[in-house]
């Protein structure tokens, strides 16, 4: 038999247990693998990837080995419970790690990456497809209208946390390779199936795997585009700033005609209007990538405000916390920390009080952005398999910052971001997935994991 033929007949095997493939999802996302407690669910697929005969490597993200190996990129572990708990002023260490003492909660004990390895017959191109099994929070948990770990179905719709962030791509890359190996359809190149922790707020689980060497010709990044083609992704970076204050009361607040009081909160917008402007100059510079064109290059989230203790005396401090998204294009991610550290700076400058008491700003988790030319051997042939599909073929940039950077930043591999369900249900209540959407992924894939991995290897 051809190989089309093959592929054809895994397309008839998906076709009709449809109903498996929406039982295999159901199964994982009613597993919770919240960050920090994704061992459950990567004992699970562990067992998928042996059943299909993979040799299978689970290992534990080594912390330490990462910050020596990418001391301007490795993260402090995060768990859902204890987020973002370690700022840093420069960037993260594993002195700082080590020395905080908070080791007992920021660490990857029975958190361990999956990876399994089918082995080609040899000749064909590699490929990786990557994935992370972590979910954040249910909180706020009173919100959701369905079970969160329930995959309840209705309307054509699965509801869960994971669905689309991102179990969905995970289990959409799993069935293919299953229905793949049903049919017999024979690959030369090696398909490597990564299934990662942490990805939520630091990207270890990922960049481990590259730490290790595991590396291919090209990687599927299968987070949710809704079937899309992505090849560029934002940097990000989560900051925090602290103003300070002197607490009086209001007795004590004006010594005769000199103000001794002075409240933190009376100083948030000097800071507040100091951030906004650098959000202002990013994005009044010019975008010299064509794929950016018409798309705001910096996006500043003022998110959270907290500060002070008691109504009747002024607050000692205030703390703002937020986020930023940038494109490749405004610069590396070291420049836009420095730039948060200048305008802060300046806004120190500009105010008698935080001249003597400087406002702090410091950092929280930091992502370098992804740009790729959409002309990528990858890029073309995945969109040749849709466009022969009748789905969308178009290359875009992607709108959230992933794990791609670390395969294509640190790892060198050409990659995309390509997968089921869509960026708008993540970290959201009533989390849900499109099935169809699932179920046509599966099917892009049988087309295309074959395609790529017979194509002749590139010398």
């Amino acid at each position: 038999m051809s190989q089309r033929s093959q592929c054809e007949q895994a397309l008839t095997l998906a076709t009709a247990a449809r109903n498996e493939s929406v039982a295999a999802l159901a199964m994982l996302v009613r597993i919770p693998s919240l960050t920090g407690e994704e061992g459950a669910a990567q004992s699970h697929v562990a067992t998928l990837l042996r059943e299909l005969g993979a040799e299978t490597v689970v290992a534990e993200p080594d912390i330490r080995a990462l910050f020596q190996r990418f001391p301007q990129i490795a993260q402090y572990p995060t768990h859902w419970q204890h987020d973002l708990i370690l700022p840093y002023a420069d960037l993260p260490t594993y002195a700082a790690l080590k020395a905080s003492g908070l080791e007992n909660v920021l660490h990857y004990k029975d958190r361990p990456n999956v990876v399994g390895t089918l082995r080609g017959t040899g000749g064909g191109r590699s490929l990786i497809l990557n994935g992370h099994i972590d979910t954040v929070t249910i909180e706020p948990k009173a919100e959701w209208t369905r079970d969160p770990f329930g995959a309840e179905i209705d309307d054509g719709r699965m509801y869960g946390r994971g669905t689309s962030d991102m179990k969905g791509g995970l289990m959409a890359a799993l069935m293919a390779l299953a229905y793949l190996q049903r049919a017999g359809v024979r690959l030369k190149g090696d398909v490597i199936f990564q299934s990662v922790v942490n990805e939520e707020h630091a990207g270890n689980g990922t960049l481990d795997l590259v730490r290790r060497g595991f590396r291919a010709d090209a990687a599927l990044v299968l987070e949710p585009t809704n079937n899309r083609i992505a090849v560029s992704h934002p940097g990000g970076l989560y900051w925090q700033v602290t103003v300070p204050g002197r607490p009086r009361s209001p007795g004590a607040r004006w010594d005769g005609r000199r103000q001794d009081g002075v409240s933190a909160i009376e100083k948030l917008p000097a800071v507040i209007g100091a951030l906004l402007r650098l959000e202002r100059e990013f994005n009044d510079r010019p975008v010299d990538d064509p794929m950016e064109a018409g798309r705001a290059p910096f996006s500043l989230v003022i998110g959270k405000v907290g500060g002070g203790h008691y109504e009747t005396v002024t607050a000692s401090e205030a703390v703002l916390r937020g986020g930023a998204y940038f494109a490749p294009g405004v610069g590396e991610i070291g420049e836009v920390m420095q730039n948060f550290r200048t305008v802060i700076a300046e806004a120190n400058t500009a105010d008698d009080f935080l001249r003597e008491q400087p406002a702090r700003v410091e950092f929280l988790h930091h992502d370098d952005s992804t740009r790729q030319s959409p002309q990528i051997p990858l890029a073309v042939h995945m969109g040749g398999v849709l466009k022969g599909r009748g789905s969308e073929a178009k290359v875009c940039p992607g709108p959230f910052c992933c794990d791609m950077r670390h395969l294509v930043n640190q790892g060198g591999i050409p990659s995309v971001i390509f997968g089921p369900g869509t960026i708008a249900q993540a970290h959201k209540p009533d989390e849900h997935i499109e099935i169809a959407e699932y179920l046509a992924c599966i099917e892009h894939l049988i087309e295309f994991i074959p395609a790529w991995c017979n194509l002749e290897k590139e010398n």
